[in-house]
């Protein structure tokens, strides 16, 4: 009976004493969740060299690269106009047609008066023995003698005129392109100083901006650029800086152009751009932007290294920025490649700070 009752006295010690254990080891699991918890919470990424490359951006006119303010070249009276504002036309295409009975008729006096000078000539011919108008055995001088006597000289150049100015009561494409700003209607007199239309090209866009002068070392010949025209959202346009205008104006600007790649119906002369420019700048030690803050004047980088029982802990390290874009900077010193750059969480860390690192 004594040897039942220790039995079971042991048992409820052993019991208890178990019991007791894992109520211990699960307020110490708690009360680890619990520290977790409240320790700041940041995600870091290895840093290491790679290319990087600088973005200068700008506000950017669209130009056609090739302008044109048509108009005729002598007055008259409009009889034909074949093409109208946003018409796309080839080179050498016919745009209008002037009244050509004045310049018909006097091609037509111009050659009557080439026929009388030819008659002439072949008679001052036959004076000198040549029946037929053979000029081909009559000596230099004295054939330049004859054409000049009879006016036959004169008349060749009165009818290549004739013909020049025909040629002038049509108006056609320089090169082929779009037409703009026209104006004119038929049947209305036109002069010589009026402008017809304006002939715009549209084989290769270009886009004009301005860039300071202070990023100019960033722009160069070649360099690539991302246009994002504002009245089409969402579409971007590749291009390349194709001039730059060496003058710095007052305002400390240098103008720009860049031509884009390809042809786009949508894009007209004048629209508002959005331009980025981008250089190369090698292979540079690489952070994103939200891993710099700022101490005392001073750009700091955290980092997180784990010791030995396994806690995170953060560094400070003041760093030297070489070079910066929208979303990344180049550091020069204070880093190393290979190390863990906190990129996100509390800006106010401290050196050697406890942090929790999400995986």
């Amino acid at each position: 009976m004594v040897a039942l009752l220790v039995g079971l006295m042991a048992g409820c010690l052993v019991g208890c004493s178990t019991s007791a254990s894992k109520a211990d080891e699960a307020d110490s699991t708690a009360l680890s969740k619990a520290v977790d918890s409240s320790l700041p919470t940041i995600t870091a990424q290895v840093v290491g060299q790679r290319s990087f490359n600088t973005q200068s951006t700008a506000t950017g006119i669209l130009r056609a690269p090739a302008q044109s303010k048509l108009n005729f070249r002598t007055g008259g009276t409009l009889t034909q106009i074949v093409i109208q504002n946003g018409a796309s036309v080839k080179a050498g295409q016919l745009l209008a047609q002037l009244d050509e009975r004045d310049g018909q008729m006097a091609l037509r006096v111009a050659q009557d008066g080439l026929l009388d000078a030819r008659t002439q000539r072949n008679a001052l011919l036959a004076e000198y023995g040549h029946d037929n108008g053979d000029t081909a055995h009559v000596k230099p001088n004295a054939l330049a003698f004859i054409n000049y006597k009879s006016g036959y000289g004169r008349a060749q150049t009165a009818l290549a005129k004739a013909q020049l100015d025909l040629s002038y009561t049509q108006l056609r494409a320089p090169f082929a392109g779009v037409v703009a700003n026209l104006t004119a209607k038929p049947y209305n007199f036109i002069t010589a100083f009026e402008p017809f239309c304006t002939l715009l090209s549209r084989a290769g866009m270009l886009v004009e901006f301005s860039v300071l002068e202070s990023e100019l070392p960033t722009v160069q010949m070649g360099s690539p650029v991302r246009v994002e025209v504002v009245a089409l959202p969402g579409r971007t346009f590749g291009g390349h800086v194709t001039e730059i205008n060496p003058l710095v104006n007052g305002q400390g600007l240098v103008l720009v152009r860049a031509r884009l790649s390809g042809a786009d119906s949508r894009l007209f002369e004048g629209m508002n751009a959005r331009v980025r420019v981008a250089q190369s700048l090698g292979r540079q030690l690489v952070v994103p932007k939200s891993a710099v803050v700022e101490r005392s004047g001073r750009k700091v980088v955290f980092t997180v290294e784990t010791d030995a029982d396994g806690v995170g802990r953060a560094k400070w390290h003041y760093v030297t920025i070489l070079h910066e874009n929208d979303t990344e900077v180049a550091i020069s010193e204070g880093l190393k490649a290979g190390e863990r750059v906190i990129v996100s969480g509390p800006l106010n860390l401290a050196h050697d700070a406890v942090v929790r690192e999400l995986k």
